[in-house]
């Protein structure tokens, strides 16, 4: 048990022992007591009984002694889990990177293989598929990278035994009903035109990795409160980006013995929207879900309409956005954050009630001010409290002293004709706020970001093509200005994927780290709350988080 305690604890050695003392003590007193007691009894008790009331005292003793270090044992795990958080007192920027960097080399690698889709039946064909406007203008974007927390009380060997195979099984049935996702993007012969190219030999590579250090840290690194980027990014498949020809899905899976594991996919994002590759996840889990089970059943999402002839391009937006792109990647400009250092990745909610609340306000404080009335969704209000949170902590504007924010639309049940809502692949574009700053930061500040917000979202119309239109240049004017931009959408229903193991104790993106976007997701307890994940500098991260807990009162 001592070694137990220690494990969990080993860079507290100091903690350890004080509890091992306190065990200890615990036992002993347990056993005075016994002894005294037995002492009693043997006073009382005739001279021919007292040897076995010896025995008995002795064997009451043991099992006491048992019953006691097991049930510490279990307050200890069940508790401090908890409380670890709170636990370690602030360290400097250097003996963080030194954690960061033992964390990284405690994760090793325990098996590594390419899964493929099952082999076409004789006449059957995958056909590759032509990027469309809405998937070009993704071509340069750094992947998406979603993480997926689960608890899993099992041994590493357990999970490659068992739980393997038939995770390795379900990928391979999800990559034949998505089998873009095991192909690669490239330039098609002879107009150099990108596509995405299907083979026979297509694959995506699944890791399966195990944290040797405290497995403990599964329960640190997957919570809400503020962790290093540097912790989790060892968790993150790599997806190499290629000018030739770029792959599009990786998979990895971190296994903390008997804990919790860590599924990990980095989707390119011009193969698919969010929408999209949580249609691809569903279903997988779904898959292995089924194949755990004794009965095999699982509920499945409906199948995915690939048929890039759904998107219209009468303005042949296409030839635009490839310019626009290729122009910008001769640049070799990126989208970044401009944050530099160290940074780190907190969960924030607004629950249910309090978007409740605060719509409400919206809506008398508009007709109090005779303002039109405006789309006010819980993303509405969730964007805007953040924009404001985010500008209050960094008060960056452009030259005209306005803020900007960017976040995407999706377009399928807004075009017309509409596109089915199972399309796979992207059907999203950029819709544009800005503001004055003064006044975003004046007492009434929540109200005008949302009426900014929800007028943009109220003026897009129907016609993507439109919104499209010089998309790239739009951008790329308002990216020195750093707008707060977005990723996710409470609508993916990312806490909905059950690989048989319930619910994921946590879901993060963490590729926002390179464009320094807000990760917005429902929340986990399913009850209208939605979770904003932020990535920020240590000192930035503070002045959110004192911003937006004041921010209730607004």
């Amino acid at each position: 048990m001592w070694h137990q305690v220690d494990t969990l604890f080993q860079k507290k050695k100091p903690f350890s022992l004080s509890l091992s003392i306190l065990f200890l003590f615990l036992s002993l007193s347990s056993l005075s007591i016994i002894s005294d007691f037995s002492l009693l009894l043997q006073y009382n008790r005739p001279i021919h009984m007292a040897h076995s009331d010896h025995s008995l005292t002795n064997l009451l003793c043991l099992i006491i002694l048992i019953i006691t270090n097991l049930s510490l044992n279990y307050i200890l795990n069940t508790l401090l889990f908890k409380i670890r958080p709170f636990i370690h007192p602030p360290t400097s920027s250097t003996k963080r990177e030194e954690s960061a960097m033992k964390f990284a080399e405690s994760v090793k690698i325990l098996d590594q293989s390419l899964v493929s889709p099952p082999p076409l039946s004789s006449g059957e064909v995958r056909s590759s598929l032509p990027l469309t406007f809405f998937d070009m203008f993704w071509l340069n974007y750094s992947p998406v990278e979603r993480l997926f927390f689960y608890q899993f009380p099992y041994s590493a060997d357990h999970f490659l035994d068992f739980h393997l195979p038939i995770f390795k099984s379900a990928l391979s049935v999800a990559l034949s009903v998505f089998y873009p996702l095991a192909a690669t993007i490239r330039r098609r012969q002879p107009d150099g035109h990108f596509e995405i190219a299907t083979t026979d030999s297509d694959s995506v590579t699944l890791t399966v990795s195990e944290y040797e250090g405290a497995a403990f840290d599964f329960l640190e690194i997957s919570g809400d409160h503020s962790r290093p980027v540097e912790k989790l990014l060892p968790l993150v498949p790599r997806l190499p980006m290629s000018p030739e020809e770029q792959p599009l899905l990786s998979v990895q899976v971190t296994l903390f013995p008997n804990y919790g594991l860590c599924l990990a996919i980095a989707v390119h994002h011009a193969a698919c929207d969010g929408f999209s590759s949580m249609q691809f996840v569903k279903l997988w889990s779904a898959a292995v879900a089924a194949g755990l089970r004794p009965d095999g059943s699982s509920p499945q999402p409906p199948a995915p309409v690939i048929d890039r002839t759904v998107i219209p391009d009468p303005r042949n937006l296409y030839l635009q956005m490839e310019k626009g792109v290729l122009d910008e990647r001769a640049k070799e400009k990126k989208v970044t954050s401009g944050i530099a250092g160290s940074v780190f990745a907190t969960t924030f909610t607004l629950s249910a009630p309090e978007i409740g609340r605060l719509k409400k306000q919206m809506q008398v404080k508009a007709a109090e001010q005779g303002m039109r009335s405006f789309h006010c969704s819980s993303f509405v209000i969730s964007l805007a409290y953040s924009w404001i949170c985010l500008l209050k902590t960094r008060r960056i504007t452009d030259g005209d002293g306005a803020a900007h924010v960017v976040f995407a639309v999706d377009w399928r049940r807004r075009i017309r004709p509409e596109i089915p809502a199972n399309y796979f692949g992207n059907c999203i574009s950029g819709c544009f706020a800005k503001w004055d700053a003064e006044e975003l930061l004046a007492k009434d500040g929540i109200l005008v970001a949302c009426a900014a917000i929800g007028k943009a979202i109220d003026d897009l119309g129907d016609d993507a093509h439109e919104s499209m239109d010089g998309l790239v240049d739009r951008i790329g004017k308002v990216v020195p200005w750093r707008p707060l931009t977005v990723s996710g959408s409470p609508k993916m229903g990312v806490y909905e994927t059950d690989f048989g193991w319930g619910k994921p104790r946590k879901v993060e993106v963490i590729s926002t780290r390179e464009t320094g976007a807000v990760a917005l997701a429902e929340s986990r307890d399913g009850e209208g709350g939605i979770e904003i994940g932020v990535i920020l500098p240590e000192e930035d991260l503070k002045a959110f988080a004192k911003h937006f807990a004041a921010g209730r009162d607004w």
